[in-house]
C-alpha cells in the first residue's frame, strides 16, 4: 500500500528575547507509555510541545517530559522562556523533567489513586485532573529567594470541592515544596476556572474562584495569597466544565460553559467589565446559549478585546462586543470538518472543538474535544466574520493528546497607570516584539506582526530598503533579493523601545556572517505527515530530496 506524504512547509523566524516569557512554554502529553527508546509507539511516548520563544512557535517532541494531562494543565517559565514548573493537579514537576523533591503527589486525596495508572515499569503514575482550568502557578511577588504558589481543585464529595495549594521555593537551580496541600477553601461548589488578573499596581495578582452565585477573590502578594473578600452574583453558575478569561488589557471577563444537565437548558455565557483596582466582576450579566455540550466549552477574547469568541463541539461563533446587539448578532465563523481521528475512527468527539488560548503570536489556539494529535487556531482573530479564517487541524503534533491547553494569566499586563492603585512606581514602559511570515505565493510580499506589550500607543517600522510605515501590522514588499534590516519602535508617553531582525529573501551570499538557516524536518523518519520548518531565510525556490526506506 502506497503512503501519502504531504509536506507542511512553513517559513518561520526566530525573535529577539525578551522578558514576559512565562507563558511561552506549552505542554500537551497523554499515554501510559513513558520510554521511547526503541518504542513501536512513538506517537505515544514523550510530550507535545508549542515553544513560542520563536513566532511562530517551533513544535516538537520532547521524550524526557512524562507527566499526564487531562484538561487540568499549568505551567511556568522565567523571564527567559524557559521551562521551571508544570502541574496536572496531582503532581508537580520541574526542568529536569522530573517531579521536585515534596511534589511527587500533591492533591494527595483517596481519588489521587483512581486517576493514577501502572505505566510499562510498574510504577503508578497521575494521569491529571479532568477540570477546565483545574490549577494556576503563581510567582510571590517580591519573594527572595523565589517562591510559587501552585492553586489546585480537590473533589472527594457530591456538589464539594475545597481549594489547595503547595508553595515551592527556589533553591540555586532547584526547587522544592515546603508547604504542601495546604486547605485555604474548604467547601464551595464548583470546580475549575481558577484564572487571574494582574493587580492595578503592575505587581499583585487577583485570582478568582466561582462557587454558584458566589466569586471569592483572593490577592497575591509578597505575603502569598489570602481571602481579601467576596462577591455575589446576581445569578447562579451550577455547574463545571467552563472556561474562564480575562482580556489582554484586564477590564473584561467572561465565562463559557454548560448551567444544566438538562439539555434544554443549555449553555451559558457571562460577561463583565472588571475593576483591576478594586479586584471586582463590575455588573455581571449572564446570557443563555440553545446550545448543549456536556464535556467541554472554550472562550477567547481578540488580542484587542473587541472579539469573543466561543467553541461548542461541532462550531465556533464570534461575537463582536462593539455592537450594542451583539448577541442577537454573533457570527458563526466555523463548522467542524471532521469529527473522527485515525487513531480512533469509530469516535465522533476527538477533533470537535474544546478550549481555547490566545499565543503570544496574538493567534486562538483550540484544543481538540478528546484525543488525537492535532490542534485548531484562529490564524486573523481581529477580522470580523469568516476572514478570522479557523485553520481546523492547523498544527501537527508529535505525540497523541487529550484535549487540554495550560492555564495562561495576564502575564503581559503592567499597572493601570494613573489609577488610584498605581502606588509603586512601576509605570509602562512598552517592549516592542514582532515576527513575520512571507506570502504563500509570492515570497517578496512580507506581512509583519506587531505583538508588543506594555501599553505601546504609536509604532515605527523601518523595512531596510529606505520604506516605513507606522500601522501596526503592516505589509511590504521587497522588489530586490538581499539581507535587510527591518526595525520597530514602540513608544508611549513614559519611553520608546527597538526590536531589530534582519531578514535573507532569496539568493544571498552565504559569507555574510548573519546568515544562518536552519532547517528542521519532524518527524524524521515520516510516515504519513511531516513539517518543513526554515528558520531564518525566505528562499525564492526550494528543492526538497525525499528518501524512502531503502534510500
Amino acid at each position: 500500500m502506497t503512503k501519502q506524504i504531504v509536506l507542511l512547509l512553513c517559513l518561520i523566524y526566530s525573535s529577539t528575547a525578551y522578558l514576559q516569557k512565562e507563558d511561552h512554554i506549552w505542554i500537551s502529553n497523554f499515554s501510559i507509555i513513558d520510554s521511547c527508546e526503541n518504542s513501536s509507539f512513538p506517537d505515544l511516548c514523550g510530550s507535545s510541545i508549542l515553544d513560542f520563544n520563536t513566532l511562530p512557535p517551533t513544535v516538537y517532541n520532547e521524550y524526557k517530559m512524562t507527566l499526564d494531562f487531562k484538561e487540568t494543565n499549568s505551567s511556568i517559565c522565567n523571564e527567559n522562556g524557559e521551562l521551571i514548573l508544570y502541574c496536572n493537579g496531582q503532581s508537580i514537576h520541574g526542568p529536569n523533567y522530573h517531579w521536585i523533591d515534596g511534589a511527587e503527589r500533591v492533591n494527595n486525596s483517596p481519588n489521587w489513586t483512581n486517576l493514577s495508572f501502572e505505566n510499562e515499569f510498574g510504577e503508578r503514575k497521575p494521569t491529571g485532573h479532568r477540570y477546565v482550568q483545574g490549577t494556576g502557578i503563581f510567582p510571590i511577588p517580591a519573594s527572595e529567594p523565589t517562591e510559587y504558589i501552585v492553586i489546585y481543585t480537590n473533589y472527594e464529595g457530591v456538589d464539594e470541592f475545597e481549594l489547595w495549594s503547595t508553595k515551592v521555593v527556589k533553591q540555586e537551580d532547584d526547587y522544592k515544596a515546603i508547604v504542601v496541600d495546604s486547605v485555604f477553601n474548604n467547601r464551595y461548589a464548583k470546580a475549575g476556572s481558577l484564572t487571574a488578573c494582574k493587580h492595578a499596581n503592575g505587581r499583585d495578582w487577583w485570582f478568582m474562584q466561582f462557587s454558584r452565585d458566589t466569586v471569592y477573590h483572593y490577592l497575591i502578594d509578597p505575603e502569598g495569597v489570602k481571602l481579601d473578600h467576596f462577591q455575589e452574583l446576581p445569578f447562579e453558575i451550577k455547574n463545571s466544565n467552563t472556561q474562564a478569561k480575562f482580556n489582554q488589557e484586564g477590564n473584561k471577563f467572561a465565562m463559557h460553559g454548560r448551567n444544566s444537565l438538562m439539555m434544554e437548558e443549555g449553555k451559558f455565557l457571562m460577561l463583565s467589565d472588571y475593576d483591576r483596582c478594586a479586584g471586582l466582576l463590575m455588573e455581571p450579566k449572564l446570557y443563555e446559549l440553545p446550545i448543549f455540550n456536556v464535556i467541554q466549552n472554550g472562550v477567547e477574547f481578540s488580542p484587542s478585546g473587541e472579539l469573543l469568541y466561543l467553541s461548542s463541539r461541532k462550531s465556533i461563533t464570534q461575537i463582536n462586543l462593539n455592537d450594542p446587539d451583539f448577541f442577537e448578532n454573533k457570527i458563526e465563523v466555523a463548522q467542524l470538518e471532521q469529527d473522527s481521528c485515525h487513531i480512533f475512527p469509530t469516535s465522533d468527539l476527538n477533533l470537535q472543538f474544546g478550549q481555547m488560548q490566545l499565543g503570544p503570536d496574538n493567534k486562538i489556539y483550540v484544543s481538540i474535544l478528546m484525543s488525537c494529535e492535532v490542534m485548531h487556531r484562529i490564524d486573523f482573530p481581529e477580522v470580523v466574520g469568516e476572514g478570522c479564517q479557523v485553520s481546523q487541524g492547523a498544527i501537527k503534533l508529535p505525540t497523541y493528546i487529550k484535549g487540554t491547553l495550560p492555564n495562561v494569566h495576564t502575564y503581559r499586563l503592567g499597572p493601570l497607570d494613573g489609577s488610584a492603585c498605581d502606588t509603586l512606581s512601576m509605570d509602562n514602559h512598552p517592549v516592542a516584539r514582532f515576527w513575520y511570515e512571507p506570502d504563500t505565493i509570492d515570497q517578496s510580499t512580507i506581512q509583519f506582526y506587531d505583538v508588543s506589550y506594555f501599553r505601546p500607543e504609536s509604532w515605527s517600522w523601518t523595512f531596510g530598503d529606505g520604506q516605513s510605515s507606522s500601522e501596526r501590522h503592516p505589509s511590504h514588499v521587497y522588489f530586490e533579493d538581499g539581507v535587510y534590516e527591518v526595525c520597530l519602535t514602540v513608544a508611549n508617553e513614559n519611553s520608546e523601545n527597538i526590536s531589530c531582525q534582519t531578514l535573507h529573501i532569496g539568493t544571498v551570499s552565504t559569507a555574510d556572517p548573519s546568515f544562518d538557516p536552519k532547517v528542521n524536518i519532524f518527524p524524521n523518519p515520516v510516515e504519513d505527515y511531516t513539517r518543513v520548518v526554515i528558520k531564518g531565510y525566505i528562499p525564492s525556490d526550494a528543492n526538497l530530496h525525499l528518501y524512502d526506506v531503502n534510500g
